[in-house]
């Protein structure tokens, strides 16, 4: 753990996305749960954690893949009933684990565009990520509000909805 890190950036790094090498790989077996001394192969996609995904897909090795719990159906969920998403199934540090991937998947762009020049596409990955990041935002917003007005009824039972909860709001319950 980094010093600057705090415990929940760390927890968030843990959370395992999927990667494509995109080339043979010695000895990092171990990183899978194969044999260390086994070789990964070009083009298999392996889940493992973020913060090793990370530096993996920093110097090359291999491709960011987007992990399940940014597909389709959970964002169409967030942009609907973000308040109803139990976020600790799919992440118990969703937001800043989805932070911490957005600006990867960022830089990738980024680094793309500077090697290959394509300013149409380079357009249409920002996009992708500004639409990404306003759901996300939207749906904490609501959550936000929702915990506000749950707040000021603390005679109630809100169990239900703190167990859907992700460990930052939590904090402000």
């Amino acid at each position: 753990m980094y010093p600057s890190q705090t415990v929940e950036e760390f927890f968030a790094g843990e959370t395992k996305v999927p990667i494509k090498f995109d080339r043979n790989v010695l000895g990092l077996g171990n990183l899978i749960g194969k044999d260390k001394t086994k070789e990964i192969l070009k083009d298999q996609v392996y889940e493992i954690p973020f913060y090793i995904a990370e530096e993996l897909v920093t110097k090359e090795i291999a491709t960011l893949q987007l992990p399940k719990i940014f597909g389709n159906d959970v964002m169409n969920a967030l942009k609907v009933t973000p308040i109803d998403m139990n976020l600790r199934n799919y992440c118990p540090q969703f937001y800043t684990f989805a932070s911490d991937y957005a600006l990867l998947w960022q830089d990738i762009i980024n680094r793309e565009y500077q090697r290959y020049g394509d300013e149409r596409q380079h357009q249409l990955d920002l996009t992708k990520i500004q639409e990404f990041l306003e759901i996300l935002k939207r749906s904490k917003i609501d959550r936000a509000v929702e915990i506000l007005n749950r707040a000021k009824r603390f005679f109630e039972d809100h169990n239900d909805f703190l167990e859907r909860l992700d460990d930052d709001e939590r904090k402000s319950m």
